[in-house]
């Protein structure tokens, strides 16, 4: 702890002399500006006179302060009035009236805000709108600002805008693939150190299936301020072709808010090639874009409007006027969108639009702005997903998507898919079967390969609730994109779904030892009750063996329904090593009988070592916080086939006899 008290020191002090460095270098580069702007050396030196009085002066400006296109915000005062641009309906946007209220300042750490109101009737109905987020503000004829805030159930169309000195600052940033987690090259691409425990997960320990991310309404305010004030609007995630437990579980993972609007054909693309897009769209401010997650037969993008357009080939995008998750360097693809019409609430007002066709690349994602290039191609993952539904009658369906890349989304955003698929061919509530097939084509650094992985499962009531908490699935993609070894790139993905009615179904209840002793070496035959849904149980015999060696000793049998059981897996190595231990199973339709003995072994990179005696177990495992090896319990297993899905266990402990002498 000391040692990593004093890096962080040292990291610090270094930081800060760094930025006393730069902070006078800065300073020269405004003064020079200045100059340039055309102060005189007196008028000068009088401004640093001043500011040095007066705290509030020595903000740092913006780097485009002088910029004659732009009003900066000490310039703006209150009772001024100018006009916003955004999409009220179809492509093309449209001018409302707004008046400055004030400025608040450092209403984020070096940002201020300008509160306004519209006088505009439609604003005077709808109030801000999700989706306008990003629409520039003028005054005096100059650009100000993005409107980027709004209030929850205001009566007022009261907003708040987003400096767009502040925003200006994003567009110099360079697009950084190279810092992104990324699929192997040459050399090889490291994962991230110490995230999830995928061993645990191999000895069956508890894990969630998915990371937890923030509901649009749990996500603190500004400086992890509770929400309740002034609040980014947010962008309105548009899906379509979602059921609403799809796009529930969409908006979950995402933490943003679903509006059901329309999709995208034209924005498909194979993995590793750039995100096709159709008609060139020549962007200005105003106009109403989107942030592509899904696109194809199903369709889910967040929207907002464009603030700023630049550089040579107008090839640069600001818009939004906040971030979308603030995660700085990024790479989604960005669409065009037709706004059909704005839906209006008491508590929010959001655009109900359609992404149309990619665009380019959303490379920055930043507390001001988010950052688009037209310029810049990302790929997207083709995903084929295919259903059959329980009755014969229902056609089966086939659908062609394709997803972001991106190392927390892409699995969320598959299982959509699949979900979705689901759910429009069979949410029936009743009793279901499940079968899943995914195959997974991904590329390592070991090469090319293929992951086949097939799951059955009981359903009592419809399958919808369950599905994506048990799908191994997706915690084979979550590991591929997320590990301490390197990301995978995820090249396609094909899932098929088919459901059948009825309940072939037994539950193990209870079992007891048909003999009156138990010897080593020996078959020990069990009483095994089974109880279906419905009507009487039955009783069966099954016989496991019990190991030569535990005469004396005291074991745990247990039978358990194969689909609950993890195999045991030596730690993994590499990515693919994990990959492999991961797609380890044991079939829905089978009994796992399992025989725990006191002794205990060690899962470690090198291999499955069972057999160790007390003190060669010590040696193996020393203590400290990075464990290179993991305890589990020596056990002898058999897996048993049977016609029908098992579920439940019974488990009962005794005593094993020495083997009979001859």
């Amino acid at each position: 702890m000391g040692t990593k008290a004093s890096r962080f020191i040292s990291r610090s002090f270094t930081a800060l002399t760094v930025a006393g460095a730069l902070a006078g270098l800065y300073a020269g580069f405004w003064a020079m500006g200045d100059a340039i702007a055309g102060e005189t050396k007196t008028e000068a030196q009088d401004r640093k006179k001043k500011t040095a009085r007066d705290p509030e002066l020595r903000r740092r400006p913006g780097k485009r302060t002088g910029d004659p296109e732009i009003i900066p915000v000490a310039d703006i005062k209150p009772g001024m009035k100018g006009y916003a641009l955004t999409v009220f309906s179809g492509e093309t946007p449209d001018k409302f009236e707004i008046e400055v209220v004030d400025v608040v300042h450092d209403y984020v750490t070096g940002q201020d805000a300008v509160l306004f109101t519209s006088p505009d009737p439609r604003m005077q109905h709808s109030g801000i709108v999700g989706g306008m987020s990003g629409s520039p503000i003028y005054i005096e004829g100059k650009l100000a600002g993005a409107l980027a805030y709004g209030y929850r159930f205001n009566k007022d169309p009261l907003g708040g805008m987003t400096p767009i000195e502040n925003m200006l600052e994003i567009a110099d940033l360079p697009y950084r693939p190279e810092v992104q987690p990324h699929a192997p090259s040459s050399t090889g691409a490291r994962g991230r150190q110490g995230t999830a425990a995928w061993a645990d997960q191999m000895l069956a320990l508890d894990t969630e299936p998915l990371p937890p991310r923030q509901r649009v309404d749990d996500i603190p305010g500004p400086s992890g301020a509770p929400s309740g004030g002034l609040e980014a609007i947010g962008a309105p995630m548009s899906v379509a072709g979602l059921g609403p437990r799809a796009a529930q579980f969409l908006a979950d993972a995402t933490g943003l808010i679903p509006v059901h609007g329309g999709g995208s054909h034209q924005a498909k693309a194979s993995s590793g090639q750039a995100a096709e897009g159709g008609k060139k769209h020549q962007f200005k401010g105003g106009d109403s874009v989107s942030v592509v997650f899904i696109a194809g037969d199903n369709g889910a993008a967040p929207n907002g409007t464009v603030t700023w357009v630049g550089g040579k080939q107008s090839q640069q995008l600001l818009a939004f006027g906040h971030p979308m998750y603030g995660e700085g360097p990024t790479a989604m693809p960005i669409a065009n969108a037709h706004v059909h019409t704005i839906l209006n609430s008491v508590e929010r007002s959001v655009k109900l639009s359609s992404a149309l066709d990619v665009q380019g690349t959303m490379v920055q994602d930043r507390q001001p702005a988010i950052y688009l290039r037209t310029d810049v191609q990302v790929p997207m993952i083709p995903v084929i997903t295919s259903v059959v539904g329980p009755d014969d009658a229902l056609a089966p369906r086939r659908y062609h998507s394709s997803v972001a890349t991106n190392q927390t989304l892409t699995p969320p955003l598959v299982a959509t898919l699949l979900l979705d698929a689901v759910e429009e061919a069979g949410n029936d509530a009743v009793e279901v079967v499940l079968e899943t097939e995914h195959r997974i084509e991904l590329k390592t650094s070991e090469g090319p390969r293929t992951l086949e992985i097939q799951e059955e499962t009981y359903y009592p009531g419809g399958v919808i609730r369950g599905l994506m908490a048990r799908s191994r699935a997706l915690m084979v993609l979550m590991a591929a994109l997320d590990n301490q070894f390197e990301i995978a790139r995820i090249i396609s993905v094909e899932q098929t779904a088919r459901m059948h009615y009825g309940a072939p179904l037994e539950t193990i209840d209870r079992i007891r030892l048909a003999d009156d002793e138990v010897r080593a070496g020996e078959l020990v035959e069990l009483q095994v009750d089974f109880r279906p849904p419905r009507g009487p149980a039955r009783t069966e015999t099954i016989s496991l063996r019990i190991p030569e060696d535990a005469g004396g000793e005291r074991v745990v049998i247990e039978l358990m329904g194969g689909e609950w059981v993890m195999p045991y897996a030596p730690l993994p190595n590499s990515v693919d090593e994990l990959l492999d231990n991961l797609t380890l199973s044991y079939p829905a339709r089978s009994i796992v009988g399992t025989i725990y003995r006191p002794g205990e072994g060690l899962a470690t990179e090198q291999g499955m070592l069972d057999e160790l005696p007390e003190s060669v177990l010590q040696t193996l495992s020393p203590g400290g916080s990075n464990r290179k090896a993991v305890h589990f319990k020596q056990v002898a297993r058999r897996v048993i086939r049977t016609e029908g899905i098992i579920q439940g266990e019974a488990s009962l402990e005794i005593d094993v006899l020495p083997k009979k002498s001859l």
